[in-house]
C-alpha cells in the first residue's frame, strides 16, 4: 500500500511498483547491452533498439518513480495523476468494470460525469512534454465518462470503489 493509504475519508494510491518494476528496469539493462555489445558489430541498429528501449523504460517510468500519486480520493474530489482534481459535484456515479483475461484481473473504475470533461477538471497540472507521453492509468472514454485502471494501483480495487462511493452518496 502506499505511503499514505487509507486514513478515515482519504484514500492515496500510487502505481504497483512490482507490475512495472520489471518492465523498467529490464529495458534499462537491455538497452546498456544493445549499446555495449551491439555498437561494435552494427553500431546504427544496435543504437535504434537501445533507443527503442528506452522509450519503454521512459514510458513506463511512473511505475518506479518515487513521490507519485496515481489516485488520491479526499473530501474535495478524485484527484488523479497528470489529469488533476474532479470535484464530487462534476461526478454523478462510479462503478466497477472487470474484465479476466486467463486468470488475470483487470479492473477498471468508470466515472460518469455531470459534464464535460473539460469543464470538470480542476487543478490541472502542467506536464513537459515527456511526462505526457507517459504511462497513465487513465483514460477517456467519451466526452462525460473517464475510465481508471485499478488493477495497475497498490490498493485493492474494492477500496478505491468503496472510498469514492462514500463520497458520491454524500449530500452535495
Amino acid at each position: 500500500m502506499s505511503d499514505e493509504g487509507k486514513t478515515g475519508d482519504h484514500l492515496t494510491a500510487s502505481y504497483s511498483r512490482d507490475k512495472g518494476e520489471s518492465v523498467v528496469y529490464s529495458a534499462v539493462l537491455a538497452a546498456g547491452a544493445l549499446v555495449i555489445f551491439g555498437a561494435p558489430r552494427a553500431p546504427v541498429i544496435s543504437l535504434l533498439l537501445a533507443l527503442c528501449a528506452v522509450a519503454v523504460a521512459i514510458y513506463h517510468w511512473p511505475y518506479v518513480a518515487r513521490e507519485r500519486r496515481a489516485i488520491s480520493i479526499t473530501t474535495a474530489g478524485i484527484m488523479i495523476d497528470r489529469l488533476g482534481l474532479l470535484p464530487w459535484n462534476a461526478i454523478s456515479d462510479v462503478s466497477m468494470f472487470e474484465r479476466y483475461v486467463r486468470l488475470i484481473r483487470n479492473a477498471e473504475m468508470r466515472i460518469a460525469l455531470r459534464r464535460p470533461l473539460d469543464s470538470a477538471i480542476e487543478q490541472q497540472p502542467d506536464t513537459g512534454p515527456i511526462r505526457r507521453h507517459m504511462y497513465r492509468c487513465w483514460k477517456v472514454i467519451s466526452p462525460q465518462e473517464l475510465s481508471i485502471k485499478l488493477s495497475t494501483l497498490d490498493v485493492p480495487p474494492e477500496d478505491v470503489i468503496a472510498a469514492a462511493r462514500m463520497h458520491i452518496q454524500r449530500p452535495v
